[in-house]
């Protein structure tokens, strides 16, 4: 009789650690993926190669978490080569499909067109820790004209949710008057001059921050891409700060394990 009741516990014991195992939650990771597309199979080294490169981190497990950060990161892609608004159904690989049609198409309608078309995205873990990962996308386009575009783009996002995180998620009012003080004096815009004064064209002649904002293991960047608030031939504006320096204006305190 106690052999049965201890081999019946033990039964038991199994059964409920096979269970826990199946419902335990596995912690929300990344992996990284490619994609890639060339005209004719030709070889982007050689040069004269139409070809599109997305290399971009991918949120897996968790708890439901991974798809929001996904649809982020792909969203932001697709807007950034095709530059279609928020919304939109295209995914990566579409988009890498359509824009060597979309080559073929402008090959075949002007047949003395010979510049090739390049895209390239790649995008990566900037920062990570408990409360914040920060990812930083580079692009670098030619699809004809004067010049190619380059930019450089940040997701924030709040690992346990999901959510994207905003200005508003990240800093106090006081943020932004910080900043613009010393935008001006770096500029050589007085204070008491329009922030448009001296060529920049912020719309409605009012400072704002950057769409992009930048997190990394002690510090804060706020990047402007070409166009944002400057002529192209301005280039970016790129501005960085410590974050003991700015601590005051931080919503989001750190713990002390990063990566």
């Amino acid at each position: 009789m106690f052999a049965f009741i201890a081999v019946f516990l033990v039964i038991s014991c199994a059964d409920e650690k096979k269970e826990n195992e199946e419902n335990e939650i596995k912690a929300l990771s990344f992996s990284s993926r490619t994609i890639e597309k060339r005209l004719d199979d030709c070889l982007p080294e050689n040069g004269e190669c139409t070809f599109i490169s997305l290399t971009y981190p991918v949120a897996e497990d968790g708890n439901g978490e991974a798809e929001k950060i996904n649809n982020e990161i792909e969203d932001l892609i697709v807007r950034t080569i095709d530059f279609q608004d928020e919304g939109h159904s295209e995914k990566p690989e579409e988009l890498a499909e359509n824009f060597i049609r979309d080559y073929k198409e402008t090959a075949n309608d002007f047949p003395e067109y010979e510049l090739p078309w390049e895209a390239t995205v790649i995008g990566k873990i900037n920062y990570r820790s408990p409360s914040i990962v920060s990812i930083k996308f580079n692009t670098d386009m030619f699809t004809g004209g004067a010049h190619g575009y380059r930019s450089t783009n940040y997701l924030n996002f709040d690992p346990e949710s999901g959510k994207t995180l905003k200005e508003s998620d990240l800093f106090n009012s006081d943020f932004i008057d910080y900043v613009e003080k010393d935008f001006r004096q770096k500029k050589n815009i007085p204070l008491d001059t329009n922030i448009n004064s001296t060529g920049m064209f912020f719309e409605n002649d009012e400072f704002h921050l950057p769409a992009n904002i930048g997190i990394k293991k002690g510090e804060i960047i706020l990047h402007y891409n070409a166009y944002e608030i400057a002529p192209y031939s301005a280039g970016n504006f790129i501005l960085t700060y410590p974050k003991s320096e700015i601590e005051q204006y931080l919503k989001i305190h750190e713990e002390k394990t990063q990566i």
